[in-house]
């Protein structure tokens, strides 16, 4: 393969999210090796991450008030997308499934696609007027976008295993490579300090997020503060159950930059990452799971995603089941000081593979490099 590649996505890579670091990373970290990178994307509302600086990034004016707007969003950066990748001789990689699957509507064939997770099923789409069929038409669009692509890329094993029994794929001719974490932004929050009865979430406010359980958890005794930092969907349903249910311990801190929100996390007793059980859960490759690690954190987690069976296996986390005792298994975990040093010590140790630098090899060798 070529290595001029046009990298498209149609998200705002000026907001960070599991999905947009991902993106900004793989087109930061294979512009590093040497590729001559171009990232499409729509114009953004932010100021880009610094790990862009070395990467040649075209912003295309898309509409983005809605939903609806999605397909002509999508529309705009395929095609801009596809003008670079031919005026270079370049290989074009495409960011998500339904993102694929317009391209190839627009001409796109022979393309890596990157699948963050699988859309059709999602309840974006479900919970619309007409979800149903909604979500078929968005089910035909993602088969378009795998069986015309010359490479898949997945985020984790489970959902190898589901695009491979959904389109027929040999699991084979899919690559897992799953999301990581920035070295660089970890080391200067590295502590073996603690804050006694702090538990902390960080990461997307997603509706998959267990709501509930973080509710029980700062109700604990053992808890003095149960601090989420994060936006989205489940951001109002916390803040009012915190005055509802007359919350203390509960901090419901929003977005937070990189230099407010680490420190609050790496001085946590627990990290956790409560869900509720879906098919996108399971495929899911949480990037707060790898930064908790980086940090050597305890962890408490629901089962599902691959990662979070890894970290159980070697002893880094304690999974549960989706609506299992999530909260009173983290009041085991507060409680116990040794198994707390044991279990981050096995984290930071199982974290030392999780970074993007190690991602970005991983990518190299799709494109014929290692």
């Amino acid at each position: 393969m070529s290595r001029s590649l046009v990298i498209a996505h149609g998200g705002d890579v000026s907001h960070p999210s599991g999905g947009t670091n991902r993106v900004t990373a793989f087109a930061s970290g294979l512009a590093d090796e040497g590729f001559d990178v171009s990232l499409v994307v729509p114009e953004p509302d932010r100021e880009l991450p610094e790990r862009l600086s070395g990467v040649e990034v075209t912003p295309v004016s898309t509409p983005n008030s809605s939903i609806f707007d999605e397909p002509v969003r999508a529309s705009l950066i395929v095609r801009r997308a596809k003008r670079i990748a031919t005026e270079r001789d370049a290989t074009v990689q495409l960011e998500h499934s339904t993102l694929g699957g317009v391209g190839q509507l627009w001409g796109h064939r022979e393309y890596v696609l990157d699948m963050h997770d699988l859309a059709h099923s999602s309840s974006r789409y479900g919970d619309l007027p007409l979800g149903g069929a909604v979500q078929r038409v968005i089910h035909g669009i993602e088969s378009r976008a795998v069986t015309s692509a010359s490479e898949i890329v997945v985020v984790s094993e489970n959902m190898r295993q589901l695009v491979s029994e959904e389109w027929d794929v040999d699991p084979e001719d899919i690559t897992v490579i799953p999301n990581g974490y920035d070295a660089e932004t970890v080391e200067p929050y590295r502590t073996g300090e603690t804050v006694e009865g702090r538990v902390v979430f960080l990461g997307t406010l997603h509706p998959k997020l267990d709501t509930e359980a973080i509710f029980e958890i700062a109700g604990l005794d053992a808890v003095e503060e149960m601090i989420v930092i994060g936006d989205g969907a489940k951001r109002e349903e916390l803040e009012e159950g915190k005055i509802e249910r007359g919350l203390d311990a509960l901090e419901v801190r929003g977005r937070l930059p990189d230099e407010e929100a680490f420190p609050l996390l790496a001085r946590a007793e627990v990290a956790i990452n409560p869900q509720t059980q879906s098919s996108l859960q399971e495929a899911s490759s949480p990037v707060k799971l790898f930064y908790y690690a980086a940090l050597g954190l305890p962890m408490v987690v629901t089962s599902g995603p691959s990662v979070a069976g890894e970290l159980s296996e070697v002893g880094a986390a304690e999974v549960v089941a989706p609506a299992g005792p999530f909260a009173s298994q983290v009041a085991d975990v507060l409680e116990d000081d040794e198994r707390r040093d044991g279990m981050g010590a096995r984290a930071r140790e199982e974290g030392t593979d999780f970074s993007w630098k190690q991602r970005v090899a991983d990518l190299e060798a799709v494109y014929g490099v290692s």
